[in-house]
């Protein structure tokens, strides 16, 4: 019976401990939580709001990370490129990089102020050590800081969309931006035809490197996009022209595989690169000598000029000089080195164009192992074969035993033509050159000393190939018909003032070439002697 009085006594006291707490809850609280609970939103959104400004404006201990040029170079903030090189070391424009990291740096700054509200709450009600008190805590301040948190997060929420619509409009309108400079930059060029040409490792780019002018970093590529529109700043805080156009004509262009400077104008004017192939004592560096001279003559008469950007083309265009206009002799071009290109800057009126000569010693186009390292082959839009005639067997035969003083006089090659001509025109295929879409221009020199000779009766403009045929050369005519695209013909005399004057002018073959490279506009109007097949 007592125990039943308990039980009683004890479910009554518990529906009034109910009921008071009810009556608490709905009296008292719930109208504290109704004030509370705005003002906690309300101060949630304001601290969110600030939280987020400083982060952003760097304040603080939760300033966003700086992302520096060793970042982009490691790949850390910006997407990798492809190719061997890595991206410059330059500081990346702000949409591309900084922007997405300061826009995650505010948020989780805004979260991290929610997270130690949170974590002190749950600290404090720890330490009473009564199951009670989380009763409190729970019906009391988590409705409070749970507010905050919402006002919080809808502020974060709100910044953090803007923020991105803003960082990719900007980015979209920026990467328009660049890629309208870019394109601008690329037509220029490529109407003029215009690309950099290394005269030491034979590398051609249309994407040449700049070296800082602060710090001497090498930019591999100085074209608008994540790492600057109009300027770039390199690493070491100096300002870098972009879009090549403009680079090249405040830095010295350098070759992006050997970092070698290029010539001045390298990969912004024409750029036009023609080596001349043949057999070891042939006539090639004479011919190059001697065509040179001539164009120098023909441009300045047109109102032009044949000019050089560096000392080396200057100093070898004097001795070329020397000795045309002398009559010497030609000295022997080495057979140990690999030739630099002989550059020559061509200019009439606005037109200008960038001509490379490449002069390699006859002893490299005898085998075909020898001539792996040629690489200016691969890269020329047009190529100039040298025929010796007293190299030739049928040459020799009609001049007799009476010829042979005029035979040594001329030092005739010390192979056949079509011999060195086919080792060259197997390395060009198996290097994967398309010599179809090339021209040959194939020059017969030395014709001033057949002269009134038998053998030369017939060696005149618009006859060459005939000749040739004659002469017993007509599996060469036929192979170069067949491989490249277009061939013409020349007869060239070196020996200036010569009677046969402009049927026999040196610079024929060049001023072809250059024609067909697109600057014709540059040559002077004239007759020449080309024989089109």
């Amino acid at each position: 019976m007592h125990y039943l009085v308990f039980i009683v006594a004890a479910m009554i006291g518990l529906a009034l401990a109910l009921w008071v707490a009810l009556w608490l809850f709905m009296f008292l609280l719930l109208p504290v939580l109704y004030v509370l609970m705005p003002v906690a939103l309300v101060a949630g959104a304001v601290v969110g709001f600030v939280r987020y400004g400083t982060t952003l404006l760097g304040l603080g201990s939760a300033a966003p990370r700086l992302v520096t040029p060793d970042d982009v170079v490691a790949g850390r903030s910006l997407p990798a490129v492809k190719g061997p090189f890595s991206r410059d070391r330059a500081w990346p424009v702000y949409p591309a990089a900084q922007g997405w990291v300061d826009l995650v740096a505010a948020s989780r700054s805004v979260g991290l102020v929610v997270k130690r509200v949170w974590a002190e709450v749950v600290r404090r009600t720890k330490a009473y050590g009564y199951w009670w008190a989380w009763v409190l805590v729970i019906a009391t301040v988590f409705p409070v800081v749970a507010a905050f948190t919402a006002g919080a997060a809808a502020v974060v929420a709100s910044l953090a969309a803007l923020s991105t619509v803003v960082l990719v409009a900007t980015d979209l309108v920026w990467g328009l931006v660049s890629a309208l400079l870019r394109g601008l930059d690329s037509l220029v060029r490529r109407l003029r035809r215009a690309t950099g040409s290394c005269p030491v490792c034979y590398h051609v780019t249309a994407l040449p490197a700049f070296p800082c002018g602060g710090c001497g970093e090498v930019h591999r590529d100085l074209r608008p996009g994540r790492l600057g529109g109009v300027w770039r700043r390199c690493g070491c805080g100096a300002s870098l022209p972009t879009t090549v156009l403009r680079a090249a004509h405040r830095i010295e262009p350098r070759c992006p595989r050997c970092a070698e400077p290029l010539r001045t104008g390298g990969a912004v004017i024409t750029d036009i690169r023609l080596p001349v192939f043949g057999p070891v004592s042939a006539g090639k560096t004479r011919l190059v000598y001697a065509g040179l001279v001539a164009l120098r003559d023909e441009l300045a008469s047109a109102g032009g000029e044949l000019s050089f950007v560096d000392n080396d083309s200057s100093a070898v265009f004097a001795d070329a000089n020397a000795v045309i206009t002398s009559g010497q002799d030609t000295v022997k071009t080495p057979a140990a080195t690999l030739p630099h290109a002989l550059t020559a800057r061509l200019t009439r009126g606005r037109k200008r164009a960038l001509l490379h000569l490449f002069d390699a010693a006859g002893e490299f186009y005898t085998d075909r192992e020898d001539n792996s390292d040629l690489e200016f082959l691969d890269h020329a839009p047009g190529l100039v074969f040298v025929v010796d005639p007293f190299s030739v067997p049928w040459v020799r035969d009609q001049l007799g035993s009476h010829g042979a003083e005029q035979v040594a006089r001329a030092r005739p090659a010390n192979a056949h033509p079509d011999a060195v001509y086919q080792v060259t025109a197997r390395r060009l295929r198996d290097y994967g050159v398309e010599t179809r879409r090339r021209n040959l221009a194939m020059t017969v020199v030395k014709a001033d000393l057949l002269a009134g000779l038998a053998p030369g009766d017939g060696l005149r403009r618009g006859a060459v190939r005939d000749w040739l045929c004659e002469a017993g050369l007509d599996n060469l005519v036929l192979s170069a018909e067949r491989d490249f695209g277009e061939v013409r013909y020349f007869v060239a005399a070196s020996v200036p003032g010569h009677a046969s004057g402009e049927d026999m002018r040196p610079s024929a073959p060049f001023r072809w070439l250059i024609g067909k490279s697109g600057a014709s506009d540059l040559l002077p109007t004239g007759r020449t002697q080309e024989e089109k097949v």
